[in-house]
């Protein structure tokens, strides 16, 4: 059972993005994710996506890194676990970082039928671009 729509597979598979699944989890991953020039000490990163039972009718809370990020600033970054934090997960043998980020709230409602896996994309480089705002 795929985990995306065929339109959304297009989508990722137009932007370059290399990905693997994991269906039981539901877990999404997106291998060596470009992070904003300058802010953080990597350069990529692997980024988790739970993708839920009702998708396309919900969107995401959260997403998870591996590695767990720093910030070239030294300032931490809110709403983030560090390794061994709760809620955390494991794929391939790495553990990913929550951050937790809640977008499902005005003005930013999940519209179904209409966002996609282009809206979560949006909504993970902006918060990789904007590791202060909680939401």
């Amino acid at each position: 059972m795929l985990l995306l729509l065929d339109t959304d597979y297009a989508e990722i598979l137009e932007r370059g993005l290399d990905y693997v699944e994991d269906e039981a989890q539901r877990f999404l991953v997106l291998r060596n994710f470009l992070l904003p020039e300058g802010l953080y000490h990597e350069k990529t990163c692997d980024v988790l996506v739970i993708i839920p039972q009702n998708y396309n009718q919900g969107g995401i809370d959260m997403f998870w890194t591996f590695p767990h990020l720093t910030r070239n600033d030294g300032k931490p970054i809110p709403a983030m676990n560090r390794p061994g934090g709760g809620d955390n997960r494991t794929f391939d043998g790495k553990e990913f970082c929550r951050w937790s980020r809640h977008w499902n709230h005005a003005p930013v409602i999940w519209k179904p039928g209409k966002d996609n896996v282009v809206t979560i994309l949006g909504r993970i480089v902006w918060a990789l671009g904007n590791p202060d705002a909680k939401k």
